[in-house]
């Protein structure tokens, strides 16, 4: 069974969340650690233009949290579809087929998995163009 998945507000006054406790999405792509060494780079940077006094702690973390679910939103997105367990959709399974072919395309896909590669980059049409061609 899918594990339930949600996003946070990551902040508020003088606390501010990263990774599975800003948001949590279901285990199965295993971007956990990734997500939260990201996440803690992204609200460093946050606080420290509060602590130089560039931007209000409301407005940097404001910032924060829109960096973070840019970043993230692909992959959780990814991850939930994946761990619906559901079969395929047949245009999933023609993608799937296709890069079983191709050695860059299975290197993309591997990418992807790993967190390497935005699911948004991965599924954008002209890629999907290429790797279908």
């Amino acid at each position: 069974m899918a594990v339930p998945n949600f996003l946070r507000r990551p902040y508020g006054p003088g606390w501010a969340l990263v990774g599975d406790a800003g948001y949590l999405k279901d285990f199965i792509t295993a971007q956990g650690i990734q997500d939260a060494f990201r996440d803690a780079e992204l609200c460093v940077q946050a606080l420290d233009r509060t602590f130089i006094g560039r931007l209000t702690f409301d407005a940097a973390m404001k910032d924060y949290q829109e960096g973070r679910d840019g970043q993230v939103l692909p992959m959780y997105e990814f991850t939930a579809e994946l761990a619906s367990l559901d079969p395929p959709p047949p245009q999933m399974l023609d993608l799937l087929g296709a890069v079983s072919r191709s050695r860059p395309a299975m290197d993309g896909f591997a990418r992807v998995a790993a967190g390497v590669t935005s699911p948004a980059d991965f599924f954008s049409p002209e890629n999907l163009d290429a790797v279908l061609a």
